[in-house]
This record gives C-alpha cells, structure tokens and sequence, in this order.
C-alpha cells in the first residue's frame, strides 16, 4: 500500500460548529477593532479564510486592518469560540470519526487545509474529539488565501507521506486542490450541492461519509 497525506478541511467538511463564529466574529472584531460591525448577518463564511473576513469586516468600516488588531482579533475569536465550544459541542459529521480512523490507521498521514486560524481550527476539532487524527496543517492565520494555505500543508507533510488527496466542501476547496497538483474530493455536507461541486470540477464527489468503508476505498483509489 502506498502511504499517502491526506489533507481535511474543518467546517462543512468534518463538522459543524452550529454558527457560533459568527457571534465570535462580532465579539472580537470589537474588542480588536473598536467599533461594532453592523451586520454580521450578512458575513459569508463559506470557503473563506478567517483573515480574508477581517478585512473585509475592517473595510466596511473603513478602519485599517494592522498586522496588531489582527493579531489582537485572533486572539479574542479563538478565546471566543472556545468558550462558546465549552458550552455547545460541535456537531460531527455521519462517518467522520470512522473515516479518519481508517485512512490513518492504514498508515495515511491526515492534515488540514483550513480557512481557520490555527488556536480556533485546534479548538474545534479538540471539542469534536478529532484533534488526535491530524498530524500537521496550514491555517487562515498563515495565509489569507486558500490555494497558498494548501501549499503550506503541502510543505509540512511527513517526508515519507506526498500529499496526494484535499477533501473539502466547497468549490475554492476544489481550486485548491488543482492548484498545488491534488486530487479533489468533495462531500456535499456543508453549503454547495453535490451538482455543484461537480461542475466546479471535482475529481470525486460524495454525498456525506455515512458509508464509510465506500467512502474511504473511493478516497484511497485517487492515490
């Protein structure tokens, strides 16, 4: 069997986080920031990177997004979060905990490709009790864009376990995978429909990962 890296993205793909980073978002971006952003109803999460809606959040405002209040809003979104973690666990996905059981158990290294920053990405998956599967990644506090965020991953796999495989739930997750020569598996348990991953080019679509032995042998034949 060849061993491979396998590289996860967090939320829609492995779990829900039952939206409570966006009341995060709201209780950092202030305490960093000094101003209250008006409408966080309207932020859009999907596919995107923690430092790319910071800006975004900062030039609505028309306030400058400093290397300082990022790092200061980063540290007040990852306590947040946590805390909210502590009180509503997040929900996990039908198949997760199995799948990545046995692609690491068949000696695959697993790794994440995350719009996360590193302390919230930790925090989530240690709520869903997946911290312990996942070796080595890359985070939104990296990079602001996801192709870049990838590559890093890319860069830290194990020596002996080439990154071979990006699983994900949306179309940028798909852009990034082709992007730094991966296979592009997409499971339709977030916010895009299957129909749409496919036309955006995924090399495999899945509806969720409930048929774990189906899914994890459909994941293991792209390597």
């Amino acid at each position: 069997m060849t061993r491979a890296a396998f590289l996860f993205d967090i939320d829609g793909t492995l779990l829900y986080a039952r939206g409570v980073g966006r009341t995060a978002f709201g209780v950092a971006f202030e305490a960093a920031y000094g101003v209250p952003y008006p409408d966080l109803a309207g932020l859009t999460f999907v596919g995107a990177t923690d430092s790319n809606v910071v800006r975004q959040m900062a030039a609505a405002c028309g306030v400058a997004s400093t290397p300082a209040r990022e790092e200061h809003f980063f540290l007040r979104l990852a306590h947040a979060i946590d805390a909210a973690l502590d009180q509503t666990r997040p929900l996990i996905y039908a198949g997760v905990p199995e799948l990545v059981a046995r692609l690491a158990g068949r000696g695959h290294a697993l790794g994440l490709v995350t719009g996360n920053v590193r302390a919230t990405a930790w925090s989530k998956l240690r709520h869903a009790d997946l911290d312990h599967a996942f070796l080595f990644g890359a985070y939104g506090d990296d990079h602001p864009e996801r192709a870049a965020i990838a590559a890093l991953a890319c860069a830290r796999a194990p020596v002996d376990a080439p990154p071979r495989v990006l699983i994900g739930d949306t179309p940028l997750d798909i852009q990034a995978a082709h992007a730094n020569g991966l296979k592009a598996v997409a499971v339709a348990t977030g916010w895009v429909t299957a129909e749409e991953l496919a036309a955006a080019g995924a090399d495999l679509v899945l509806p969720d990962f409930a048929d774990t032995e189906s899914a994890a042998a459909a994941i293991e034949a792209l390597i």
